[in-house]
């Protein structure tokens, strides 16, 4: 009669973990970095924010109660020049000392095909809040699950920078985590 006890109470515990760690939301500080593409003089030119983390409870057969949500640092944008990648992060642009993270806030989710969907977003660059549509596909493995999407956005929205004869007002900005 004990050992049954003691089974039925550790069955009763794996289930109440299992449940437990299946309702709470992954943190994952992804291996690729955020890459961003810009014209400036007519040349594209890359860069990259390495320093971000992304918060995931996405279910796609419960969109209404899923949710994503992400920071990244700017003060760890590169762009292949060091003199560039410090103007990036002054006052003109990122002004990292006084805003030192970018906010990304899921809203809602809709289905867009298999294993697609369209997610509408809060952006958050500097003081500046505004929402964002991102279609994104979903792998999964049997390992983990792979979000991939790309949006753009117009710089000046956000206030980096002002406006230019050389540098685009649209950045193009990939996700992968």
């Amino acid at each position: 009669m004990e050992k049954k006890k003691i089974q039925l109470t550790l069955s009763l515990l794996l289930v109440i973990l299992f449940i437990s760690f299946s309702l709470v939301a992954q943190t994952i500080k992804p291996e690729n970095p955020i890459q961003f593409k810009i014209k400036n003089a007519g040349i594209t030119v890359d860069g990259t924010i390495s320093d971000w983390m992304v918060e995931v409870d996405f279910d796609p057969k419960k969109l209404a109660q899923s949710s994503i949500q992400g920071t990244a640092n700017p003060v760890s944008i590169e762009t292949g020049i060091k003199l560039r990648d410090r103007h990036l992060q002054g006052r003109e642009y990122f002004d990292v000392k006084k805003y030192p993270e970018i906010r990304l806030q899921s809203k809602s989710f809709k289905t867009n095909g298999k294993n697609t969907f369209i997610g509408i977003f809060e952006l958050q660059i500097r003081a500046v809040k505004k929402e964002v549509e991102i279609p994104f596909s979903v792998a999964n493995s049997e390992k983990q699950r792979k979000f991939k999407g790309e949006f753009v956005i117009d710089r000046l929205d956000f206030g980096l920078g002002e406006k230019s004869l050389v540098l685009s007002d649209e950045v193009r900005v990939y996700l992968e985590f």
